[in-house]
């Protein structure tokens, strides 16, 4: 959810003040998977609405179905994700494939079913202060070319508190996170997918309350600077029910259901 969030900041620079509430249902909590997570947009007073449907395998996510007739299909090796493919009305679009080494994520490559795109190249390299780095690069003509271009991940109690895209120009989130439960915390596998998933954070153990997005252009200079605050709600396993932030005019709300 860190993702949307940060796309909402672009939108509004809102700062709110974090709370949280709790609703009610008791189901033991190593059981509970989300089902569904409906997100609800409102710019310049004019409202959107994106339904994000989940399907399982026992606790392995088979599927992503989104209300917009889009969807992801997920393929696991073991208790490891190894293949997602996005498909458009039915139509594949693009399919991803991850690899492993030592049970951390070591590439993962993209492969475009249309246009002239040569597969992209994510590889990862985890550094001695705990940091993780995804080099960038294409493959063409099956040989890899390499780019300067990454982004750095930084962690601390399991979580992601910033990733940091260096391109010569720099774009650095920064998370504050707040104790409870992240919806993802019982699906097989995703936790080492990092956030590479399009839409959500699937590392995290918790839940984002503030992301602060800065970018620098080429020298060094800001030349943006976004804060995002959240009001996040709980039910009384401490699994996140629902995320607003924003006001009457433009703002951002997930439901989640389990």
């Amino acid at each position: 959810m860190k993702k949307i969030l940060c796309l909402f900041s672009a939108l509004s620079i809102a700062l709110m003040t974090s709370c949280s509430s709790d609703d009610s249902t008791e189901v033991a909590s190593e059981t509970l998977l989300p089902t569904k997570i409906v997100e609800t947009t409102v710019e310049n007073g004019k409202s959107g609405s994106l339904d994000y449907t989940f399907t399982y395998d026992g606790n392995k996510l088979k599927q992503i179905s989104l209300s917009d007739a889009s969807k992801y299909v997920y393929t696991y090796t073991g208790d490891v994700i190894t293949k997602v493919e996005e498909f458009k009305s039915s139509v594949l679009q693009s399919t991803d494939v991850y690899a492993y080494e030592g049970g951390k994520l070591a590439s993962k490559i993209t492969t475009y079913a249309f246009g002239s795109t040569p597969p992209q190249k994510l590889t990862f390299v985890y550094n001695a202060n705990g940091t993780v780095n995804a080099n960038q690069s294409e493959i063409i003509n099956k040989q890899e070319i390499k780019y300067d271009t990454t982004t750095l991940y930084t962690f601390a109690n399991g979580n992601i508190v910033s990733s940091e895209y260096i391109n010569g120009e720099r774009e650095k989130i920064t998370s504050t996170f707040d104790d409870k439960k992240s919806p993802f915390t019982n699906i097989t596998g995703v936790k080492l997918l990092l956030d590479l998933d399009e839409n959500f954070d699937f590392y995290s153990a918790n839940n984002t309350v503030k992301n602060v997005t800065v970018q620098t252009d080429a020298l060094g200079k800001v030349v943006l600077t976004a804060t995002v605050t959240t009001t996040n709600k709980y039910n009384a396993n401490n699994f996140l029910t629902e995320v607003f932030s924003g006001d009457a005019k433009d703002s951002f709300k997930l439901e989640i259901a389990y």
